[in-house]
């Protein structure tokens, strides 16, 4: 058997190959070409995902305990290029959203794996059958269910047969093999594969791999589905096997190590996520030995998939935040831990219920979307608040513009946000001669703002409920067999959108600036800071100096910024809950920038708080890096000055400590106390970087000796040699503390 320090390389490798998903999107151009007669576009997406799961390739490593990863075997001939090309052709002249081409994708939610488990493929597509026959077709709507019912039947079926396939592929392959050992476990795979996943799982390898051969198939149909919590659903399935005598622990972390490398080898450096501990759906504690494990595995397997988190509670042990503490100390920046009251109690008041606020994920980077319940999208659209000085400053002159890729989060595409333009407001700066005044103005470009590009993305929405579906996620989700509705038209039972506002501290302490500078100490005029800022401070270094040393910035426990910001926050929360989308969905924003900090401020020009043009906007909530001075705790007692239970749509905040300091022993019990008391007070997620500046700059300068240098960068992690260049100064110029 192969050590793990073998496969994390051979996991690496194919993460990085460049045939990865050449038959995945083969196959989905074949799909859409035979397909094109199908009126239906949910049926038309039904009849691609089990055309997919009908031919597409499987294939294992020597080393997979578990299988489900990208086929390398795809050599195109010339025939196959031109039927991609033909497809990509008909595509483009079918306007954003071919009809039924593209699933109703937002690669941040989780199924429902315990439905899954616990009744297998065969019994969820029973239920739709039942559903089906039920249909009342004197009922208006009736042809619509049955189309939705149909749709879920083929792309079910479908799976059952690629469940099928993987079972005649293995069992060829354990008669082919050689190696007795390795001989025997392709034949405890194939074994497995005649149950699941069609029926249920009765043992936890065959959860683990049922589990995971799903969460493949939905990966291949691009209708990305995450692993959620496993120290929950599949606990049951370890004790019993435990207490049977039908597995070791030691095994057991070998699955689960397992998994992780599956996560490197389909997703990349995506942050794919995986959260444990908490409570469940019933308020218990959820602290066991798989808790631990899934923990232990993001050092033993050492890259950087799947994204794990810790749900914190008051009653998390202290050794286990003392073994994460630990993990972090050894520079694997996971995992991030998440305030659970704060975020349950924000769930419930957006509408989620009392067991369903409980049981959620934190979706890739610190989004918050709960679990077999929801299609929620999140991170859209990103938006440039900081745009607003431009705009003010400028008194108009300088359209306000962004760049189509930064409107919305990856993959969404089509979310132009609405031009706007103050026309009944004509303004001078000399006439905003009160801070009251220019403040007023400020809000009502900032309003203007976030409604124009929130509007783009109702756009969206309505798209994609007329033209996209995801049937086999749908047959998953609550509650949509139940509702006769795909997630894409509201059948999940949440439906919430989240506006992302990177560069939000750079808007505080710019208008702090401001505030002092203009209205307070009569140092230069509004005209004078326009000129400044649209001339990078060019000739002022003096006064940029003064505004970056001695007027108050946020994360210093400053009232005279951080009533500011509370302002603001409020402000921002006011604006964006006015929304609700076309599958009644309300709009709730959040704070981190996944990579968007850096292309929105390389197209941002000189802010009033001293950063000048093309730098990274500020990345969470928290001070902008190197402007706490007054170590980590008076970032804690600023930012906790805000509802942060109004951020469900995702709050990050970075810490970076000295590895010198974390790494001892006094130091790890003294970071411990520090997250209690985060947590005490409020606080929504933390998360560290624990890395040398100069190993960064180094990396900067010799990337090919650090192509696995795992960062902390806005909500997520990536390899530091993945990220441009103003990122990469942004975090070399954060603070690093050496003390609590």
């Amino acid at each position: 058997m192969m050590t793990n320090a073998e496969i994390k390389d051979a996991a690496f490798a194919l993460s990085c190959h460049p045939q990865r998903c050449g038959e995945q999107y083969y196959l989905y151009c074949r799909g859409f070409l035979e397909t094109k007669y199908e009126n239906f576009h949910n049926l038309r997406r039904a009849r691609m995902d089990a055309y997919l799961f009908d031919h597409y390739t499987l294939e294992f490593s020597d080393y997979d305990l578990i299988i489900g990863r990208n086929s390398l075997s795809y050599n195109p001939t010339p025939e196959m290029l031109a039927e991609i090309a033909h497809a990509q052709d008909v595509m483009s002249h079918a306007g954003e959203y071919p009809s039924g081409a593209k699933p109703s994708n937002t690669g941040h939610r989780v199924i429902d794996f315990e439905l899954l488990l616990r009744e297998g493929v065969e019994g969820v597509l029973a239920r739709v059958r039942e559903a089906r026959s039920k249909v009342n077709f004197c009922e208006p709507d009736s042809f619509a269910r049955d189309v939705f019912y149909q749709s879920m039947e083929i792309s079910l079926a479908g799976l059952i047969r690629f469940g099928a396939r993987a079972q005649a592929a293995l069992a060829a392959a354990a008669e082919k093999e050689e190696n007795a050992e390795r001989r025997a476990q392709l034949q405890v795979l194939a074994d497995m594969f005649t149950r699941i996943p069609a029926k249920p799982a009765q043992t936890f390898y065959e959860a683990i791999q049922s589990m995971w051969f799903v969460q493949f198939a939905l990966y291949l149909v691009d209708d990305v589905t995450l692993t959620g919590h496993p120290d929950q659903y599949l606990y049951p399935y370890y004790k019993a096997d435990l207490a049977a005598g039908r597995i070791t622990p030691e095994f057991a972390m070998q699955l689960i190590e397992q998994l992780y490398f599956k996560h490197n080898e389909i997703y990349g450096s995506w942050p794919a996520s995986l959260m444990v501990g908490g409570e469940d759906r019933d308020g218990n504690p959820v602290w066991n030995e798989l808790t631990y494990m899934c923990i232990k595995a993001i050092r033993t397997t050492g890259l950087i998939n799947p994204s794990v988190s810790v749900c914190y509670t008051d009653k998390m042990p202290d050794d286990l935040l003392a073994l994460c503490m630990e993990i972090i100390a050894q520079g694997y920046t996971r995992p991030s831990l998440f305030n659970h009251e704060v975020i349950s109690r924000g769930l419930r008041n957006a509408g989620v219920s009392e067991r369903d606020a409980r049981y959620y994920i934190h979706s890739t980077c610190v989004e918050i979307t709960p679990i077999a319940s929801s299609h929620i999208m999140v991170a859209t659209p990103y938006v440039n608040l900081c745009k607003a000085f431009e705009y003010v400053l400028y008194e108009k002159q300088k359209p306000y513009t962004i760049g189509p890729l930064l409107n919305c989060g990856p993959g969404w595409g089509g979310c132009e946000p609405t031009p706007f333009l103050l026309h009944d407001v004509d303004f001078k700066l000399e006439e905003l001669d009160t801070w009251e005044k220019f403040l007023a103005l400020m809000k009502r470009v900032l309003s203007e703002i976030i409604g124009s590009h929130v509007a783009g993305v109702m756009r969206v929405t309505e798209l994609r409920r007329r033209y996209t579906s995801s049937p086999l996620a749908s047959a998953f989700i609550d509650d949509c067999i139940a509702r006769g509705l795909d997630v894409s038209v509201g059948g999940a039972r949440y439906n919430y959108c989240y506006p992302n506002v990177p560069g939000v501290i750079n808007l505080i302490d710019s208008l702090a600036a401001i505030r002092q500078v203009v209205f307070e100490e009569g140092k230069a005029t509004l005209s004078q800071i326009a000129e400044m800022c649209k001339n990078n401070f060019e000739g002022n270094e003096f006064l940029r100096q003064y505004i970056i040393n001695r007027c108050p910035k946020f994360g210093n426990d400053d009232n005279a910024v951080d009533d500011l910001a509370v302002e603001l926050y409020d402000f921002i929360d006011s604006e964006v809950t006015r929304f609700t989308s076309a599958i009644g969905g309300t709009a709730h924003p959040s704070y981190f920038a996944y990579v968007y900090h850096g292309w929105m401020g390389s197209m941002t020009d000189a802010t009033p708080d001293g950063r000048l043009a093309g730098q990274a906007l500020s990345e969470h909530l928290g001070a902008v890096g190197g402007m706490d001075r007054n170590g980590p705790t008076a970032v804690l007692h600023s930012i906790a000055k805000l509802d942060q239970s109004k951020g469900i749509g995702g709050i990050a905040t970075n810490y970076r400590f000295a590895k010198n300091f974390i790494s001892s022993t006094q130091g790890n019990a003294a970071v411990c106390s520090f997250v209690r008391s985060f947590m005490d007070n409020g606080c929504f997620e933390i998360q560290f970087n624990v890395i040398d500046k100069k190993e960064l700059l180094d990396a900067r300068e010799h990337p090919e000796q650090y192509r696995t240098l795992l960062v902390r960068v806005a909500g997520y992690s990536d390899y530091f040699v993945n990220l441009g260049d103003n990122i990469k100064d942004e975090i070399i110029a954060r603070t690093e503390n050496g003390g609590i």
